[in-house]
């Protein structure tokens, strides 16, 4: 469900960096060294959903001050809003419902991979478009290209455990399903049970009968 303007605006608020990357791109200000160092700092500690719905936030304020191609900003204005809708959304189900939004991470992991790729393609695009004519602008993306990027190795890697830990069960249960489910002496033979298959083996002492 789309989030109020009040709701985007108090969201905006909570994240802080998309009110300084506004005031910073209003007044045309290149970010000195400790507004870079704030912003790494906040975004480390976003969780990847917060840092993309963040960055979603910031450029499309970007994206508003021209500067690309308008087939270009068209589309790059309408990813900055589905990110903005999608992430907006489970954020709103992690501040109300913290066990519902942590069962569902796991099933989210590959889509919000992809959702990083993609968002960092287009900062890619924005970046050639801004770096000579709007130093500041180009600051600001890469603060957020570095950030994303961390979060997208940090994704892989969660997505590639995740994938292990279902192979390593996948090859337990096949183990299990081909070991003796159960094995019985009888007098002469010795019965090892393997699914529908009955192996007869015989023993010792019939050997020698």
């Amino acid at each position: 469900m789309s989030q109020s303007n009040q709701q985007l605006a108090l969201l905006k608020n909570r994240l802080q960096i998309p009110l300084i990357a506004r005031d910073l791109l209003s007044d045309d200000k290149m970010p000195n060294d400790e507004e870079t160092y704030a912003m790494h700092d906040m975004l480390c500690d976003f969780s990847t959903e917060e840092a993309l719905l963040c960055a979603a936030f910031v450029m499309k304020e970007i994206a508003a001050l021209g500067n690309v191609s308008p087939s270009d900003m068209a589309f790059f204005h309408m990813e900055c809003e589905r990110l903005i809708e999608r992430y907006s959304a489970r954020d709103d189900l992690a501040q109300d419902n913290p066990e519902l939004w942590s069962n569902t991470q796991i099933d989210m992991l590959d889509e919000i991979a992809e959702d990083l790729e993609g968002f960092l393609d287009l900062l890619s695009l924005c970046k050639l478009s801004y770096e000579i004519t709007a130093p500041a602008v180009t600051h600001i993306i890469e603060i957020l290209d570095a950030q994303l990027q961390s979060q997208l190795v940090i994704i892989d890697e969660v997505i590639s455990m995740h994938e292990a830990a279902a192979k390593e069960k996948l090859e337990e249960r096949v183990s299990i399903n081909a070991s003796p489910v159960h094995s019985i002496d009888a007098n002469r033979y010795q019965f090892s049970v393997y699914g529908d298959n009955i192996l007869q083996f015989p023993t010792n002492a019939a050997a020698h009968n």
